[in-house]
């Protein structure tokens, strides 16, 4: 989908200065771009989840990180809310 194919459906509507102040999308359109948009999340959150490790991997290979146990991580991943 790009931008003149979700162009050509959209509408506008002006006050009486001929001001655009609404618009208006049809909903397949909508959901459409709903969905676009949680696809792109959701590769930047990869994107970014892939930088993260990689620059931990860097460090890792410079001796500049800190290890830990594998039940101090868990705590840790507890502690979180994401286990």
């Amino acid at each position: 989908m790009n931008i003149t194919e979700v162009l050509k459906d959209v509408r506008f509507l002006t006050n009486d200065e001929g001001e655009k102040t609404d618009v208006l999308v049809p909903f397949t359109l909508w959901s459409k771009m709903i969905k676009t948009w949680e696809q792109t999340v959701e590769l930047l959150e990869y994107v970014e989840d892939v930088a993260i490790l990689q620059n931990w991997l860097d460090r890792r290979a410079k001796g500049q990180t800190d290890m830990m146990s594998l039940d101090d991580f868990e705590q840790e991943l507890v502690a979180d809310g994401l286990l």
